[in-house]
Formats: C-alpha cells, sequence, structure tokens
C-alpha cells in the first residue's frame, strides 16, 4: 500500500506567502544526532548487554514495529548534560531542564545517540518529562533560529563532548574507548505536535492532513530548508518561489489523515496537533521518546545505517591506500584484517536487511523514500568492493612475506649444510694440526674459508631477518 499523497498538484496550488508569524507552534521536538565509533574490537552488542543502559519494554514502545532478531538495540532516555544556555535564550525559555539521549546501534563499533529537545508551553508534557519550557509559542523564524544554532560549530561541539561524556558514562566504558564522535550532518528530526497558539485555530480539532499541509505549506517549505543559511534572516522563506515551495511540499506520507510526514536529505518533519485526541501512547513515547512518531524512529535507525556505511567506506579507502605501499604484511595483520571484515560485512547485511524487519508497511515505505533522498546503494557496493580488495591484497602480501621466509630458510638450510659438512669430516681437527706443523699456510686459508664464509653468511641473514 503506498502511504504517500500528493499534497499541491501544480505549483500554481501553492497559496500566497503567508504573515511571518501566522503559524504559531505550542509543542514540538527537535532531535539531532551524534555519531560514535568505538576502538578496533569493541562490540557494542556486547557493551549493551553488560552495561547500565536499558531498552524500552512496554507494548507502547517502537520495538513492537520491528520483527525480531534485527540487531537493533535502541535504549531509554538517559541524562546527557545541561542545554547550552544560548539555546533557551533563542526560544525565550525561562526555565530547561536537562537534556537526555538514546543509544542506538546494530552492533560493532558504530552507536548514533537520538538527543531529542521537547520545547513546549508549560502543561501536562512539561510535567512529565525533561523540556524547554517556553512562555510564548514559537513562530517559524524562532524555530528555524533554534534549530540553526544547534548546528552552529560551538554548539554543536559542546553537544558532541556532552553526548560522548554520558554515553561513555552510561554503559560503563573509558571515553578513550570511543574513538571518534562527531555531529551528524543533514540529520535532524522536528515533529510539530500542538499547534494552539495558531490563531484561528480550534484546540480540539485533529491536524487536517493534506488540506492543512498544502495551507502552511510556506512554513514546512522553511522547516525542511533548515541547512540553507541564507533563508533563516529576516524572514527570507518567505521570498522563495511559489516553485520552490511545490518542490519541497508536492507530496507528504501519512497513515491516517490527522498529521503529515515530509522528508527530504536533511530532514524529517511530522506536522501533527495531538492535544485534540491525545491519548496515553503519545504522552509515553513523548516522555519516553521525545518524540510520537514512527517515522523518526525510522529516520534514526536510516541515519544509522549511513553512518555505518560512509564512514566504513572512508576507513577501507585508507587501508587500501596503505597496503599499496606495503611490500609484505605479517599474518596475525592479515588475520585480523579477515576477522573485521567477516565482522563487518555482517554489519552491513544487519543494516541493509533491516527494512525488511519493520512490521508495518508505510514505515518500509518511508525509509524507501529517506533512502531515495540520500542513496547508500553506490556507496555499498563500492565499500563491499573495497573490502574484497583489501581481503585479496592483504593474502598477496602474506604470500611474498611467506615467499621470503621460504628462500630465507632454504639459504639457512644450504649454509649449514655447508658447515657440517666440512665440520664432520673425520680426522679434520689431526689433519689441521699437521698443516700447522709443516707450515701448509694455503690449505689452511682454504679450510678456514669454508668454515668462517658460511658463518658470516649465516650472520648475514640473520640481521637482515631480525632488521
Amino acid at each position: 500500500m503506498d502511504h504517500q499523497f500528493a499534497v499541491l498538484s501544480d505549483p500554481a496550488d501553492v497559496p500566497a506567502p503567508p504573515e511571518p508569524d501566522r503559524l504559531r507552534i505550542s509543542g514540538c521536538s527537535v532531535v539531532i544526532h551524534f555519531a560514535h565509533r568505538l576502538t578496533d574490537g569493541l562490540d557494542f552488542s556486547q557493551i549493551f548487554e553488560a552495561g547500565g543502559l536499558r531498552t524500552i519494554d512496554d507494548d507502547r514502545s517502537y520495538n513492537t514495529k520491528v520483527r525480531t532478531g534485527s540487531g537493533l538495540v535502541y535504549s531509554a532516555l538517559f541524562d546527557c548534560g545541561p542545554l547550552p544556555a544560548a539555546l533557551a535564550r533563542v526560544v525565550g525559555s525561562s526555565h530547561a531542564d536537562g537534556l537526555r539521549q538514546a543509544v542506538v546501534s546494530l552492533g560493532g563499533e558504530y552507536v548514533v545517540t537520538a538527543l531529542p529537545i521537547i520545547l513546549s508551553m508549560p502543561g501536562p508534557i512539561t510535567q512529565e518529562t525533561s523540556a524547554v519550557e517556553l512562555t510564548t509559542p514559537l513562530t517559524t523564524d524562532t524555530l528555524l533560529r533554534f534549530v540553526s544554532l544547534l548546528g552552529a560549530p560551538d554548539t554543536s561541539r559542546i553537544l558532541a563532548e556532552q553526548s560522548a561524556s554520558a554515553f561513555a558514562r552510561a554503559v560503563g566504558i573509558e571515553q578513550s574507548d570511543i574513538e571518534e564522535t562527531w555531529a551528524v550532518e543533514g540529520a535532524v528530526a522536528i515533529q510539530v505536535w500542538n499547534l494552539d497558539g495558531t490563531r484561528g485555530r480550534v484546540s480540539t480539532s485533529m491536524y487536517a492532513g493534506i488540506d492543512e499541509s498544502a495551507l502552511y505549506a510556506w512554513e514546512i517549505s522553511a522547516l525542511l530548508s533548515y541547512a540553507t543559511d541564507h533563508l533563516l534572516e529576516d524572514g527570507l522563506w518567505l521570498r522563495r518561489s511559489p516553485r520552490s515551495v511545490f518542490g519541497l511540499v508536492r507530496t507528504g506520507m501519512a497513515f491516517f489523515d490527522d498529521h503529515m510526514v515530509f522528508v527530504n536529505s536533511d530532514c524529517c518533519l511530522e506536522m501533527a496537533h495531538l492535544p485534540a485526541w491525545l491519548r496515553g501512547r503519545s504522552q509515553f513515547r513523548l516522555s519516553a521518546y521525545g518524540y510520537d512518531s514512527s517515522s523518526i524512529f525510522v529516520w534514526t535507525v536510516g541515519i544509522l545505517r549511513r553512518i555505518v556505511c560512509y564512514d566504513l567506506s572512508t576507513r577501507y579507502r585508507s587501508v587500501l591506500a596503505d597496503l599499496a605501499i606495503r611490500d609484505e604484511i605479517s599474518p596475525t595483520e592479515q588475520s585480523l584484517l579477515t576477522r573485521r571484515r567477516v565482522q563487518r560485512a555482517a554489519l552491513l547485511d544487519r543494516c541493509d536487511g533491516f527494512r525488511e524487519k519493520l512490521i508495518e508497511s508505510r514505515n518500509r515505505r518511508l525509509d524507501e523514500w529517506a533512502e531515495r533522498e540520500r542513496p547508500t546503494e553506490q556507496v555499498v557496493a563500492t565499500l563491499n568492493r573495497d573490502m574484497e580488495k583489501c581481503e585479496t591484497v592483504s593474502l598477496s602480501l602474506l604470500r611474498v612475506r611467506e615467499d621470503r621466509e621460504k628462500n630465507r630458510r632454504d639459504s639457512l638450510i644450504a649454509m649449514m649444510g655447508i658447515v657440517l659438512a666440512v665440520v664432520q669430516i673425520p680426522d679434520f681437527v689431526d689433519q689441521v694440526a699437521g698443516w700447522l706443523d709443516s707450515r701448509r699456510w694455503g690449505l689452511l686459508g682454504v679450510s678456514a674459508s669454508l668454515i668462517l664464509l658460511p658463518l658470516a653468511v649465516l650472520l648475514r641473514v640473520r640481521r637482515r631477518r631480525v632488521q
């Protein structure tokens, strides 16, 4: 079943630019992501089983949307340090709880931390979970500035350090066990879930899917374009062409006509209005995950898949470059390369096969949609070729080393044979004594050469082997 629907059929369907503060948001979740690569030899699946983190064990969790055997770990939220003051100032908040994050992994050395920030007017949500309390509903411009600041280098660095430190502490590893941490660009998810502040909108009315998405096409296109700097200042998002708006909002995805999901290469955006029908499940998910959107859950796993594929591709290109200048490789090193290749091939299989582990067709369709926006198929194909090349080249280098070792052994055996043949001549010692008495220096010199020269060659070969 296809869950994608046409929101706008033609650029002429795009409404006129609205007032900049028409859409006012009383509650939303902004989810950012950080990638962590553990040091070689560490497998997060084993660390998680032995660590202090837990999964969300509840029939309202997103784990119920995934078949068993996927290998996915999605932990419960845990503390992640304070919210930077600059972020609270942007949204005019005087009260901000500490941040929380969850770890997401399919095993191996890769982990993604999903850090949801709930922005909400005071109410049930702010009483039950960590949130940034708003004093007034957000305009589109204010939310854009907030998301932009999240990606600013200084803010991103602070949050990445907090994420890595909290992650290491939560799973009981040293921070040095995390080889690298970086903010994932183009990985923001936004769920707008309370539109109470919007003028002329009845709080008890559910979000009218296609109709309201068409009505708020300008605002939706602006949020999807948060990564475009020049649209964020002075309301310039209102000055783009209707064709640009149409290109971003022409198609959305939904299961029921009470929300709409939009995906591009940088963002997963869900528009909804939960207060109209706020159920216990939504309240639970906002508290347990920081968002009530299976689309964002699927989007997050897609980010993990992208991180694994792109980072492994970069690393294997580096390995190939290193092997290209080597003239041999040790058996231990070659064995390690083979073991790592087998482990990483299994991880890639879990990444590639995760879509089929999703139970609902709408979630599989959304993952396909997200994959089309930022495809990894070519990257995976190149990565598989590079992994095979590494295996072939490393085996060739190992054979070169083995051939050299064999030649050295053969030389040593030959030299030893010569020496033994000389020193085991019967009555050789008595013969030397006779030559000394009769001063037959020529014979003595030849005999000494037969013994000392092979020994010198043996010593030289030995020194080269040590070097």
